[in-house]
C-alpha cells in the first residue's frame, strides 16, 4: 500500500502505471510501491498536471489489459524500476479522462 498525504497523487501515479504497463511488453504487470516525488501545476479553470517520480516493483500477475493491480502481490524479489510520469488529470473527478503526457521508466 502506497503511503502518500493527498490520495489525488496515488490516484494519478496507479493511473499512469496501468498505462505504461499496458504499453509495455513485460510479462508481468509492474505497481506503484512508492512516490519518491510529486509537483502540481494548476492549469485554469479545474485541471493540474502532475509531475511524478514512483518506485515500482513487478507482480505476480501476468500483463494484460484487464490486469487489476488491487489484489496483485509483488514477485518474491521483484525487479523494479524507477518512473517518471507528468499526467493531466482533474482532481476527484472521474468522469473525465486522465492524460499521459510524459512516461519513462528505467
Amino acid at each position: 500500500m502506497i503511503q502518500h498525504h493527498n490520495s489525488n497523487v496515488i490516484s494519478v501515479a496507479n493511473f499512469a502505471m496501468n498505462f505504461h504497463n499496458r504499453m509495455s511488453s513485460y510479462p508481468y504487470a509492474f505497481k506503484v510501491v512508492d512516490i519518491i516525488s510529486d509537483t502540481t501545476q494548476l492549469y485554469p479553470p479545474a485541471r493540474v498536471k502532475y509531475t511524478l517520480q514512483i518506485q515500482a516493483e513487478q507482480t505476480v500477475c501476468e500483463n494484460h489489459a484487464s490486469v487489476n493491480l488491487t489484489h496483485c502481490a509483488l514477485q518474491p524479489n521483484p525487479e523494479n524500476m524507477t518512473c517518471s510520469f507528468t499526467v493531466l488529470a482533474v482532481p476527484g473527478n472521474n468522469d473525465i479522462p486522465k492524460r499521459l503526457l510524459s512516461d519513462h521508466c528505467a
